[in-house]
């Protein structure tokens, strides 16, 4: 039986990657490769910014588009709405970062080891959005994506990594600390 379907199975994954080179070729495929270099470019741009609120409201908006446009699955709807929220969370912890007097409440609400980083920084809900949207993102890079499509999510991944290095820079001056 094996004889059967493994050649079948072959044939119809040749043919597949004829078809795909088939249509890369295209003049519309060109012109999405254009707008995605454009994308991919401005999220270089959001990045090297290193405006914590810019990023932010750049990643929301992917995923918001995203939710609205793409989510195809029960899955993948879910796994939106949790970067959603966990963006919504970070925004809700920069407005409580800056203001010193309630962050040292946050902070005393943290003093278990298990809730605080190698630096005593607590790891409060946007600390864990942080950690949780970029394993989200790692996770879209394995997917069956383009190298346009690899290299936006490389962007977005950068730029989450940015985000959080500015957060915790707001951390240390609101307790007092300096960075190095």
């Amino acid at each position: 039986m094996t004889e059967k379907f493994v050649p079948a199975l072959s044939k119809s994954l040749s043919r597949d990657k004829s078809l795909t080179a088939e249509q890369e070729s295209t003049r519309l495929a060109q012109e999405k490769n254009r707008n995605r270099h454009s994308m991919l470019s401005i999220l270089k741009d959001v990045g090297k910014s290193g405006h914590l609120e810019t990023i932010i409201a750049a990643e929301k908006l992917i995923v918001l588009f995203e939710l609205k446009e793409y989510a195809n699955s029960k899955n993948m709807a879910s796994s939106l709405s949790a970067a959603q929220k966990d963006l919504e969370s970070i925004e809700t912890n920069i407005g409580l970062v800056d203001t010193p007097k309630l962050y040292q409440k946050i902070n005393l609400s943290h003093v278990q080891p298990k809730v605080r980083d190698a630096n005593d920084l607590p790891l409060d809900s946007a600390r864990i959005a942080f950690r949780s949207h970029k394993a989200r993102l790692v996770n879209y890079d394995k997917t069956k994506s383009d190298n346009h499509e690899k290299a936006i999510i490389q962007a977005r991944r950068q730029n989450m990594q940015i985000a959080e290095k500015r957060y915790i820079e707001r951390q240390l001056k609101a307790l007092g600390r300096k960075h190095d």
